[in-house]
């Protein structure tokens, strides 16, 4: 709390104060900010007191000081106006609110009257400095009280914006005691308090029904030409006095709100970074899959980002609540693939936990697997898998039990299924079981426009994780990685910026500071520097005349000022421009 906040009320307190006790009056905050003074001080009003060790002892000790030979006692010893006080006679007393001194209120002597007057009867001064500071607290609790009060009341009427349905509370003669915008917009009420004839005849329809309230009911107005879903109740009803609340639904408001609810499926979408027209077709496609119960196999070169549109799937989907299990087939030794996806009994085999393990496809029951690098899967297990798909059920290592499962199957693979199946390295059922849906990511290569969108996404993500300060990549370095074939796809692109912050943390990324790392790390090597190339005369005559014309062109400049860069005439430049022909 800050005595500066209720400063006009700090001085008016301290001038009637004054007043009364005919001596100078002086009030500080926690800051020692001089926030109210009288007589020759108000000079340094809202100025930051010199001599502050007394006020500091009470702030400390939170209790009242009492300074007979200012200047000349103990507390004075390390002030800068010892033995040079322009006092006479001091007594503090704290302000505290909740316990903690806020501000100290100080009587001052600047004359031997004052002095008088001020220790005259210290007792009665001191019991009415504390009935002043108990005054200044108040004041100041108050004050942010009814600061709290406006925030408190601000929040519920924005919280009453923020309601997608129309709130309005009237009494029983249809006055209205508030409203929200969302009323105003169905009811067609511009001022708050002043009802439309239309308005009204529909508001007293509303009192004619049943008062049975939380029952929702429609309303056909013509005048307004809407349905209008109604729920009513009573607020309030004492003493003949009524309050009743209704809440007001537009049948037209409803739709749009479901509308909005397809949007809002659509957000997993578009956390994923890309702005090309290949990515957003993509991304179209995969959020129309995930309303889908189907299976589907997503293909896509490593790096392109096949698990984050598999999770995005998922959470667009109705199976969002549940787990999204990721298993990569190819990262887990095929002794251990089955036991992992299936899960195993107890004893099953050596080794295996004597209390048995649930499988991934378990794990995921009811919500979404998804296998990535699914053409690693050996045969055996390919079997298994189509099993799965086929009657929605599992069986342990070692179990003779089925256990049924409700499970999405997403698989991913980065490798052409066709030739594998030419191969006799994958089924041709399975594929086909789970190219229900297909999806194709297409490479970064193909989508260069995204390259600088997920390049200028990466470098805000490290610039908060390195705390750096990196502006961007230079035009030179900004051609380079557009024209990196980019093998490894996003997870290159973002190792590759993630490796330059190591060692960039600041301004752009140029050649210059870069050139050297990415070398090293792109294998791309820098522009070699070549020996200077002698040219006969007429060549750089040439070259020094286009490179003027180019110059005033650029500076909307006449063509004859290139003469004046040149040192030479306006006729001379003429026959030097047909000469070679520029």
């Amino acid at each position: 709390m800050n005595l500066m906040d209720i400063q006009p009320i700090v001085q008016s307190i301290a001038e009637a104060t004054a007043a009364v006790l005919k001596i100078e009056v002086e009030i500080v905050n926690h800051e020692f900010i001089r926030i109210a003074c009288t007589g020759e001080m108000q000079v340094d009003i809202l100025k930051k007191l010199e001599g502050d060790r007394v006020y500091k002892s009470v702030f400390a000790n939170k209790k009242p000081i009492i300074i007979k030979e200012p200047g000349y006692e103990e507390i004075c010893g390390s002030c800068k106006f010892f033995a040079n006080c322009m006092e006479m006679g001091e007594i503090s007393v704290p302000i505290m609110v909740y316990g903690q001194v806020v501000g100290v209120i100080g009587l001052l002597a600047f004359n031997q009257d004052q002095k008088a007057r001020l220790f005259e009867n210290i007792e009665g001064i001191l019991t009415f400095l504390d009935k002043m500071a108990d005054l200044l607290a108040s004041k100041l609790d108050q004050f942010y009280m009814m600061e709290e009060l406006e925030k408190h009341n601000h929040k519920m009427i924005k919280m009453l914006g923020l309601v997608q349905e129309g709130v309005l509370i009237i009494d029983q003669h249809s006055r209205i005691i508030e409203l929200n915008e969302q009323a105003k917009m169905i009811l067609g009420i511009s001022q708050s308090h002043e009802l439309p004839a239309a308005v009204q005849v529909f508001i007293d329809k509303v009192l004619e029904e049943d008062e049975v309230t939380n029952q929702a009911f429609e309303l056909q107005h013509q005048l307004f030409q809407k349905t209008v879903i109604v729920t009513k109740k009573i607020l309030f009803d004492r003493n003949n006095v009524k309050e009743i609340l209704l809440i007001l639904q537009d049948v037209e408001t409803i739709q749009g709100i479901v509308e909005r609810a397809s949007e809002e499926k659509m957000k997993p979408f578009q956390r994923i970074i890309g702005s090309s027209k290949q990515i957003q077709e993509v991304k179209s496609y995969a959020f129309k899959a995930s309303q889908s119960k189907s299976t589907i196999l997503i293909q896509g070169e490593s790096g392109t980002g096949k698990e984050v549109f598999a999770n995005a799937i998922h959470k667009a989907s109705d199976r969002k609540d549940k787990m999204f299990v990721a298993v990569n087939c190819g990262a887990i030794p095929d002794h251990l693939l089955e036991s992992e996806l299936f899960g195993y009994e107890k004893g099953a085999f050596t080794g295996a936990s004597h209390v048995g393990k649930v499988g991934k496809f378990e794990l995921a029951n009811g919500g979404t697997i998804f296998l990535d690098e699914i053409g690693e899967m050996p045969l055996h297990l390919q079997v298994k898998l189509l099993r799965v798909l086929q009657e929605n059920e599992v069986e342990r290592v070692g179990g003779t039990k089925v256990i049924p499962i409700d499970v999405r199957i997403i698989a991913a693979t980065n490798r052409e299924l066709s030739d594998l199946i030419a191969e006799g390295r994958f089924r041709e059922d399975l594929y086909f079981r789970l190219n229900v849906i297909p999806m194709m990511i297409p490479p970064l290569r193909s989508r260069r426009e995204d390259i600088l969108t997920l390049s200028n996404y990466f470098m805000a993500e490290y610039n908060k994780l390195f705390q750096a300060k990196v502006l961007g990549f230079d035009k030179e370095l900004t051609n380079l990685i557009l024209q990196y074939p980019w093998k490894g796809n996003v997870r290159e692109l973002k190792n590759f910026i993630e490796y330059l912050f190591n060692f960039i943390q600041d301004g752009y990324m140029t050649m210059e500071n870069a050139g050297t790392l990415i070398e090293r790390k792109l294998h791309v090597a820098q522009p070699k520097e070549t020996k200077m190339v002698m040219y006969s005369l007429e060549r750089m005559e040439k070259e020094c005349i286009e490179k003027a014309v180019d110059y005033v062109k650029k500076n909307n400049q006449n063509i004859e000022d290139a003469a004046s860069l040149l040192g030479i005439s306006r006729a001379t430049l003429f026959r030097k421009l047909k000469k070679y022909k520029l």
